[in-house]
């Protein structure tokens, strides 16, 4: 799933393309939108894009005469900014979910679940943006808040509260796995059991490595790391130094060498959250999880034995041209 980071640089490249230009047609194939834009037929003709940002993985869209829009990319979703009369345009995708087209440039949204269109303020009519916490990329980030969020349940594990968008906004598996361990913290404690230095480092781990993922398409590791990850073949899968490979301190590592230390990355499925069915039943969700027991201090009941990918993967004359490479995170 597209995280902060990923949605941020998307509304970036949406208002470069889009602020300042008049509306030609906008559509959409979403059922609620759909439906809304057949009771309100071309409003959004002839109407200027005011402005394009992004709220942790939410993107909305301003537009003159209090419209707006919003999407969410849920696992697979993406915008794509193209010319006018660009193949793409002229030929309809079955993925496309919305479009947005003006006399310079078009955007494309394939894929995503989640488009609305709507008349007002969007933090009133999308009933998840209120609920949303700091977003991570804002500067300053709001790090009181945040720890505020966090405090208000004392009783979750940490790796738990940090996918939770209403403690902070754009946190998804990939930033939630690197700030855990750069904060050297198990993710199974309890936030009412951390300590003043522990929240300090998330506080402050927290908006600069989503800052860095931003800026350097997702990365997370300082050069040197990446260049470790590079160089040595036993700290990567593959016999092609792939960035997904060679980018993150433990995320999509599982059985490979920690960077830091001479244990092995693992992963494990931790509760994200549970909800009651219409029935009562408790319904579960959980999340992979990646982390190194050694520097993050984790508890012996969440370590699973290791299994070194060097010691049973193939000879690299087995893999497949990097074009045809499939990502081998193993379990």
């Amino acid at each position: 799933m597209p995280e902060g980071p990923e949605v941020q640089r998307s509304a970036d490249l949406l208002h470069d393309a889009l602020a300042g230009q008049t509306i030609r047609v906008l559509e959409a194939r979403t059922k609620v939108a759909k439906a809304w834009l057949k009771e309100h037929p071309d409003v959004f003709a002839g109407k200027r894009v005011e402005k394009v940002w992004a709220h942790g993985k939410h993107l909305v869209g301003s537009v003159e005469g209090g419209l707006f829009f919003h999407s969410h990319y849920l696992m697979w979703g993406r915008w794509m900014v193209v010319a006018p009369d660009a193949p793409e345009v002229e030929t309809r995708d079955r993925r496309e979910r919305a479009r947005i087209v003006t006399d310079e440039t078009a955007a494309l949204l394939y894929s995503a679940p989640k488009f609305n269109v709507g008349m007002g303020d969007p933090y009133e009519h999308i009933p998840a943006l209120p609920l949303l916490g700091p977003d991570v990329l804002d500067e300053p980030f709001d790090a009181d808040e945040f720890l505020r969020r966090l405090d208000l349940e004392p009783q979750r594990e940490i790796g738990t509260a940090l996918l939770d968008q209403r403690v902070s906004a754009g946190i998804g598996n990939y930033l939630r796995a690197e700030i855990l361990y750069e904060c050297r913290m198990d993710p199974w404690r309890l936030v009412g059991d951390l300590d003043g230095a522990e929240r300090a480092c998330l506080a402050e781990t927290t908006p600069a490595l989503c800052r860095k993922a931003y800026l350097e398409g997702g990365r997370t590791v300082p050069d040197e790391i990446q260049t470790l990850e590079t160089d040595d073949r036993d700290m990567r899968y593959s016999p092609h130094a792939h960035a997904w490979n060679t980018k993150h301190w433990v995320f999509r590592r599982t059985n490979l060498p920690c960077p830091t230390c001479d244990d092995y990355v693992r992963q494990k499925h931790q509760l994200s959250h549970s909800w009651e069915d219409a029935d009562g039943k408790t319904i579960e969700k959980k999340r992979i999880i990646y982390y190194c027991p050694t520097c993050q201090g984790v508890a012996p009941e969440h370590v699973k034995p290791a299994r070194p990918h060097k010691d049973r993967r193939p000879p690299d004359s087995e893999w497949a041209a990097p074009d045809e490479e499939k990502d081998p995170s193993y379990t």
